[in-house]
């Protein structure tokens, strides 16, 4: 299962799982000086030449519902709606996990600061240069974790489009299973700052 994990926004976190391979990292996506549109129109050209690339199977990404500004809240939806436009068309199935929930699972406590998920992803290995690449990196550690859920109830891969992970009336992910599974992988295979060929991911 090839995954993508995306936490959404003009600074773009992103991270990829594959081959048992994991690469991350920050990707900025225009300024407010561009033309109305530049920007989303980026991201989709983005979106489509990696799902194209690495043959992404499930996207899983930052359901966010409150922002401290209308622009903030009116790139949010954009980019959203061109996610939930090309999964849609690709048939790709998008899973939506709520703040709480991502940094819950991270550090324990549902209000951890940036600084305090950055440390967090480090603590596992993890190399992160932002606190968009950190939220992406647990998104994906969240998203092989309700993988491995998945495998193990039906043995095969069933989705709903932009299902929502953490809310009101549902249980909060638990590590247990993603951190046994990372315990197998050496650093190199899920740091972007990897030299060796091998276990690298170029995207």
């Amino acid at each position: 299962m090839t995954l993508l994990a995306l936490d959404l926004g003009t600074s773009l976190g992103f991270a990829i799982f594959k081959d048992g391979k994991f690469i991350s990292g920050t990707k900025r996506l225009g300024t407010y000086k561009e033309k109305f549109g530049a920007r989303f129109h980026e991201f989709r050209t983005w979106l489509l030449n990696i799902i194209a690339k690495h043959n992404i199977e499930a996207v899983y990404f930052e359901r966010v519902f409150g922002h401290k500004g209308i622009e903030a809240a009116h790139c949010y939806g954009g980019f959203l709606y061109m996610l939930a436009s090309v999964c849609f068309q690709q048939n790709i199935p998008c899973k939506g996990l709520t703040v709480q929930a991502i940094k819950k699972f991270m550090t324990g406590k549902g209000n951890a600061t940036k600084d305090e998920m950055i440390a967090a992803t480090k603590q596992k290995g993890f190399n992160p240069e932002t606190d968009d690449e950190a939220d992406a990196i647990s998104i994906m550690l969240i998203a092989i974790e309700d993988q491995i859920n998945r495998n193990k109830k039906t043995n095969k891969s069933t989705y709903g489009f932009f299902q929502v992970l953490g809310e009101s009336g549902s249980q909060d992910p638990i590590i247990s299973l993603a951190s046994e599974f990372f315990r197998g992988l050496t650093p190199n295979k899920h740091s972007k700052t990897a030299d060796t060929k091998k276990n690298k991911i170029s995207v």
